[in-house]
């Protein structure tokens, strides 16, 4: 991986385009949920990644990603660079139990999610050889976790229903065409009722050596002020200087040659008028022979 791979994948910011994603996801139930990020669970800097909780608990979630919701839910998401280890389940089973400790949660009110690019196949290992849990795929790319003490599921996002959760799946480095354009539609029916900029600027950047000037200038006027003043924009108006100064430089090759040329056909044709005169042919005979007119003959030939 060369160095501008790995400042790309340092600058990209996964983890607020995901937020804008979720809300866009479940925007239907947006009077009844609330969100909150990188909930502090102590003084120092021991936080959950995204805390959902339902305003009101008779709420049903329509989506495949929120079926198993309850009061409290926590939600745990892995970036396109990042994995789920057995650690980080651990890890984030242990902050789950913390928080019920600190904040008083029930536990048959709280839920534990994890949103993954890439598919844990280790931790599912532990899981069922180990730990004896059930996993269950109960929509593509849904997986349920049965057997802890809690409701735990695994979105495996590259394996999720493109009708549905649409906006998960774009949180990757692979769109191509009509998937990066569909993206940038999604700004226009959905940008006056959430903020996209982080969500766009995510998948933009993952995604920026498959976007082109016209794809980019799709946006709205708003979201590309706000991207141009991050930097958005500088590659084309650089591309477009030195696209100028390319075609300048064939233009002028191209001018040179053409003159070139005309300039060495006049010479062919005087070198043929020089030898019909030196033969003793008439001027009105050279002219219609070269195309060359009588007065320029008689001032190129008798120098006159």
């Amino acid at each position: 991986m060369d160095d501008t791979d790995k400042k790309n994948k340092k600058d990209i910011q996964w983890h607020p385009a995901f937020v804008v994603a979720l809300k866009a996801l479940l925007i239907d139930y947006s009077d009844v949920l609330e969100y909150k990020l990188e909930h502090p669970l102590t003084t120092g800097p021991l936080r959950i990644d995204i805390l959902v909780i339902k305003k009101r608990h008779d709420a049903v979630i329509k989506r495949q990603i929120a079926e198993i919701f309850r009061q409290d839910n926590i939600i745990e998401y892995k970036s396109p660079a990042d994995s789920l280890s057995v650690n980080e389940f651990h890890k984030a089973l242990a902050r789950a139990h913390l928080y019920m400790a600190l904040d008083g949660v029930d536990i048959t009110d709280l839920t534990l999610s994890f949103v993954v690019a890439a598919h844990p196949r280790e931790l599912f290992r532990l899981l069922r050889d180990t730990l004896g849990y059930t996993i269950a795929e109960m929509y593509p790319g849904v997986f349920v976790v049965s057997g802890a003490m809690m409701p735990i599921q695994i979105i495996d996002i590259k394996k999720l229903s493109e009708d549905e959760n649409l906006w998960l799946q774009n949180l990757n480095r692979n769109l191509h065409g009509e998937n990066l354009r569909r993206v940038l539609r999604l700004e226009h029916e959905y940008g006056g009722r959430l903020d996209l900029c982080a969500y766009i600027n995510a998948v933009l950047t993952a995604n920026q050596d498959k976007l082109s000037k016209e794809d980019f200038y799709m946006l709205t006027a708003k979201t590309r002020r706000t991207l141009e003043e991050i930097g958005w924009g500088e590659q084309w108006r650089q591309q477009g200087l030195e696209k100028g100064r390319q075609e300048g430089e064939l233009k002028g090759r191209q001018e040179g040659e053409l003159k070139g040329r005309q300039e060495g056909r006049q010479e062919g044709k005087m070198e043929a008028a020089r030898a019909m005169f030196a033969e003793g042919d008439s001027m009105d005979k050279i002219s219609r022979v070269t195309g060359i007119s009588p007065r320029t003959l008689k001032t190129k030939l008798s120098g006159k």
